[in-house]
């Protein structure tokens, strides 16, 4: 069974995935938030800088890319494979209206014939292997089986699912039912993604979803870094060990945004970004999260999350 962090735009960047893996672990592969180009064609260098080799020694990381062109897909794709990485995966998930309305993201999801000519151009012009992170559709859940169809003769290594169409955002619940189908009625490897929070949904899902064994976590291993290692091993951590692995992890995270972000309110608010899931890990966590937010200074933050850490009981 693999089990990989799918990205999140401002958490899972390098320092994050170098924080996870030195102190959580449990993580089989690591997706970057996706690589974009600008609206004047340029590349920002702090995406660059995420997937730069010596930012991610020994980590398994694939980057990923947000394009809806072939000529933008085999820019990325020789950095990518510049950079030794084996493999791209190409974002047709995102929901935002910003993105998917400009044709990206899962805003091609309704035009397969695009996605196949863009994948045409680009497989014999790179040795990459190509996977893709995808949505069941942009408006309707059926969407995905055109976009199969079209693809169908292509060497795509995987396919990654999360059963939500856009416009339902990470509202609702994933479905379940529509994943089954599309693995069903594929003839590409699925993964699944979506609404894993517990080791009890996971389960759950198990018993549901037998011929899948990749699933990605999101935003339910932002709010419990264990997550993976308890699902790998089919129980849960020890609270003690649980505290100094936490409090490892937030310290490297601290420790790194100290150094490169300047003024204090910039370090607060990073810091308090990550606490807005890490809350959800400890039974008193909203209060904390709101003492946490009140704030002004980073050592009065260093002093109340290190109480936290310390002290305060986890959910179990």
């Amino acid at each position: 069974m693999v089990i990989s962090m799918a990205p999140l735009q401002g958490f899972t960047d390098a320092p994050f995935r170098n924080a996870f893996h030195r102190n959580i672990g449990g993580i089989d592969k690591f997706y970057t938030p996706f690589l974009r180009l600008e609206n004047d064609g340029s590349l920002k260098s702090k995406y660059l800088k995420d997937i730069l080799p010596e930012n991610n020694s020994g980590i398994p990381v694939i980057p990923q890319i947000l394009i809806n062109n072939s000529k933008d897909f085999l820019f990325f794709a020789k950095i990518i494979a510049d950079n030794g990485y084996p493999e791209v995966n190409w974002n047709l998930g995102c929901p935002y209206p910003m993105v998917s309305k400009r044709k990206l993201g899962s805003g091609l999801i309704p035009y397969p014939e695009e996605i196949k000519q863009i994948l045409e151009t680009v497989i014999p012009q790179t040795h990459l292997k190509i996977s893709l992170k995808i949505r069941a559709g942009y408006q309707q859940a059926d969407e995905i089986f055109p976009v199969l169809e079209a693809i169908k003769t292509l060497p795509i290594h995987e396919i990654i699912l999360h059963p939500r169409i856009a416009r339902q955002m990470y509202k609702g619940t994933a479905n379940h039912e529509i994943f089954i189908h599309t693995q069903q009625q594929s003839v590409f490897k699925l993964a699944y993604n979506g609404d894993i929070t517990t080791t009890t949904n996971f389960k759950f899902l198990q018993t549901k979803l037998t011929e899948t064994n990749h699933f990605m976590i999101g935003r339910g291993l932002i709010a419990n870094p264990f997550l993976g290692i308890e699902i790998k091993n089919g129980f849960s951590m020890p609270e003690l060990e649980k505290r100094h692995l936490f409090y490892q992890f937030h310290q490297e995270l601290l420790l790194h945004y100290e150094k490169v972000l300047s003024g204090e309110s910039h370090q607060l608010n990073k810091m308090l970004g990550f606490w807005e899931y890490w809350s959800l890990l400890f039974s008193n966590g909203r209060k904390l999260y709101k003492t946490l937010k009140k704030s002004h200074k980073i050592n009065q933050y260093k002093r109340l999350s290190s109480g936290f850490i310390q002290n305060e009981a986890f959910i179990n």
